[in-house]
């Protein structure tokens, strides 16, 4: 499970989501659409957060393309 507490505002045009990465920034999974506040995520079966230990959040047009935006609100690493 992975735990974000997100302060930022209300999207009226978009919305954030929330996403693993890579060290090298190339590979990404996609945990969901993540709310202002606290949410819990529950992370995919099998998966490796030693591959995948930074967290993300991106801000996400409403234009249908499922991949990251390239606009990034916060991003860290996760304590394994």
């Amino acid at each position: 499970m992975v735990e974000v507490d997100l302060d930022a505002p209300q999207l009226e045009d978009g919305y954030y989501e929330i996403w693993l990465i890579d060290r090298d920034v190339v590979g990404m999974v996609t945990l969901g659409v993540v709310r202002p506040g606290t949410q819990t995520f529950e992370l995919p079966a099998g998966l490796d957060l030693g591959e995948f230990p930074l967290v993300d959040v991106s801000v996400e047009p409403l234009d249908g393309d499922p991949t990251h935006s390239g606009v990034s609100v916060a991003r860290g690493e996760l304590d394994a």
